[in-house]
């Protein structure tokens, strides 16, 4: 019983051990800011006045106040990470819970309609999350420092980039990414930069 015992709490304190690291390894992105609605400075083209295209929300200050603004939001992408990611794993823990209800047989046939939307809403919770690990990690490989996606049960994906600004270009590297792996049309994509 003790070895049992000692492996339990093993295990336990190396899970500690990896959020920590993890909640650590994240904190270095920066952001914050309030997003709001502005078309990019120079654009002739705006995204937002071409029907069914991503939408590019600038979220640049012109304020002396970056420095500041810096040190308030170190960890903003881990937070926002944390936070979804455990909302997610609480839902899945529901769903699961439901959809394993009848696991023993004394579900009655009426609960397998409920035990069946359970696994539809689980699989899509699963397919989400894997959409928005691949187009954060292709959306760093384009050079920013870190990035956030956020795919919603209605299939509208927000991406948020850390960057001061973003060209036009940029926006369509990222709204390609979206539509490629999260398979959405561009009018189902928002994409916003944090400083």
């Amino acid at each position: 019983m003790k070895r049992k015992q000692i492996v339990v709490l093993g295990l336990v304190l190396v899970i500690i051990s990896v959020g920590i690291l993890q909640y650590n390894y994240n904190t270095r992105g920066e952001a914050g800011k309030p997003a709001t609605e502005a078309s990019a400075a120079g654009q002739e083209d705006r995204l937002e006045d071409i029907p069914g295209a991503a939408v590019y929300v600038d979220a640049s200050d012109d304020t002396d106040t970056s420095k500041n603004n810096i040190q308030q939001s170190d960890g903003y992408f881990a937070a926002i990470r944390m936070e979804r990611d455990r909302a997610r794993s609480k839902q899945k823990e529901e769903l699961t819970a439901i959809a394993n209800a009848s696991a023993d047989g004394t579900v009655a046939a009426s609960a397998t309609v409920t035990q069946l939307e359970a696994q539809e809403k689980l699989l899509g919770i699963i397919r989400r999350s894997e959409a928005e690990n691949t187009i954060e990690t292709l959306v760093k490989q384009l050079g920013f420092e870190d990035a956030l996606a956020y795919m919603s049960e209605t299939d509208n994906v927000d991406v948020i980039v850390k960057a001061s600004s973003l060209s036009a270009q940029e926006v369509a590297k990222i709204s390609d990414i979206v539509v490629r792996h999260a398979d959405v049309t561009m009018d189902k994509i928002t994409v916003k930069n944090v400083n």
